[in-house]
């Protein structure tokens, strides 16, 4: 250990003799000009009280114009704070410095700068310093590549959260120290390399996503100097992007958190790309079916009448804006009285011709309890409700909350069969009555919402 940092500061050492070789008397009114390796900044103090205080006036300014530079679109503000606890001639390894544009303030830590020259005068009571300093460009393009983030996920976090309502402010209400740490975990980030289609891929990765989840946001940025397109909320939207992007078999993908890196796996990738995503299955369409049974009182019947099945076939449409399209199951799988979606399932899964991008299952049922005359207990209906929805184009299902009577039950005034039968399909219509909260139209849209 002792060894690696002997070695470092020998380094150190050799690269600012080095960098300090061609450094002209004059290099305050006429620094040296940047090179490949490094960058200069000349420093200037206002007059001070003691030199310690000139020197770190010096210091600041020249902070104050690698900042400048380094950031094409923002102003370095006045107050730049020294991150170390002490201020020793400029041998901190980092300062925080504090940037602002017209619509975002951000800070960046500048790192590698090193003191080169300085000069000093007294001027009666007060002290002038002017400093020259050094970064080296690996230090430089790091600090510039934050900025440039940091500007990229602002615009994308405005642009969510005006589509997004509650959306907090990720420095304020969200937790995080700068907009960046939020974008690299609250979003997917995808971008391609090894190709000069870059664009090209990017617009079919864009209609993919779109295809994949109707509701999904997506933003262009440019991140990490590469062409990238952001989906918020990555707990929500990652696994189907990833899954779907491996189904296709046409890129090595390098993965860092959410950040997605695609790398076209063979020359023919951007037109199978295009082929695969304008055959993806619509994700406006979907398969309903089900099974309801009802207590009769003296026994079940099954399927008689559908009525939740239907319902939620008019809700699609009326207010979730997808179409129900039509497909044959064995009667078996819903002759009932218990419902397999496990089998149904898997029968889609088999069937290359299943016209829908999504299937939903429903269950519902009811409950007769004919109550007990001789302690006043009336004969009581119930009933209740849930689905199943499977993604065909991403494996995944989505199970939703189960919707009830809750506590409004019905008396049939006949406890015989077809009394109790007619109950029971008043017991289910109350489950869409919009009285009901939440109905089934609430558990609909908790569930398909993000669909």
């Amino acid at each position: 250990m002792k060894k690696s940092v002997f070695l470092w500061t020998i380094f150190t050492i050799a690269a600012n003799f080095a960098a300090a070789q061609n450094i002209p008397p004059n290099w305050d009114t006429a620094p040296p000009r940047d090179t490949a390796e490094y960058k200069y900044s000349v420093g200037i103090s206002t007059p001070q009280r003691t030199e310690q205080e000139a020197v770190k006036n010096a210091w600041n300014d020249a902070l104050r114009n690698f900042a400048s530079s380094i950031g094409t679109q923002v102003q370095s503000r006045s107050d730049i704070s020294v991150e170390s606890a002490g201020y020793s001639s400029g041998v901190e390894d980092a300062y925080t410095v504090y940037v602002e544009s017209s619509s975002f303030s951000t800070q960046v830590r500048l790192t590698g700068v090193r003191e080169l020259a300085r000069k000093a005068e007294r001027q009666g009571n007060l002290y002038a310093v002017k400093v020259l300093t050094l970064m080296g460009m690996e230090d430089f393009n790091k600090a510039r590549q934050y900025i440039d983030n940091e500007e990229a996920a602002f615009l994308a976090c405005r642009f969510f959260a005006q589509k997004t309502p509650g959306l907090a402010d990720p420095r304020l209400g969200g937790g995080y120290e700068d907009y960046y740490s939020w974008l690299r975990n609250a979003c997917v980030t995808l971008s391609v390399t090894g190709t000069e289609n870059q664009g090209a891929y990017l617009e079919e990765l864009e209609k993919c996503i779109k295809k994949l989840y109707r509701n999904a946001l997506v933003f262009p940025a440019l991140i990490d100097g590469e062409l990238s397109r952001i989906v918020y909320d990555s707990a929500r939207y990652y696994p189907g992007i990833l899954r779907a992007l491996q189904n296709f078999g046409l890129f090595a993908i390098r993965r860092d958190n959410a950040v997605l890196v695609l790398s076209p796996a063979k020359p023919s990738a951007l037109a199978d790309f295009r082929a695969g995503v304008s055959a993806m299955k619509d994700a406006s369409l979907i398969f309903v079916t089900g099974l309801e049974v009802i207590d009769t009182g003296a026994g079940q019947q099954v399927n008689a009448g559908n009525l939740v099945v239907n319902q939620f076939k008019a809700l699609l449409s009326r207010n979730f804006g997808m179409r129900a399209v039509n497909y044959t199951l064995p009667s078996a799988l819903t002759a009932g009285p218990y419902l397999d979606e496990g089998a149904i399932i898997a029968r889609i899964q088999t069937d290359a011709a299943f016209p829908a991008r999504y299937a939903a299952i429903c269950y519902a049922e009811t409950g007769f309890e004919p109550g007990l005359a001789e302690y006043k207990i009336p004969p009581l209906v119930t009933a209740q409700a849930r689905f199943t929805v499977y993604d065909v184009l991403t494996g995944e299902t989505f199970n939703s909350a189960a919707v009830d009577t809750k506590g409004f039950v019905f008396t049939p005034a006949n406890t015989g069969e077809q009394g109790v039968a007619a109950e029971s399909r008043r017991a289910l219509q109350f489950l869409y009555d919009p009285k009901n909260k939440p109905g089934l139209e609430g558990i609909m849209r908790e569930t398909l919402g993000d669909l």
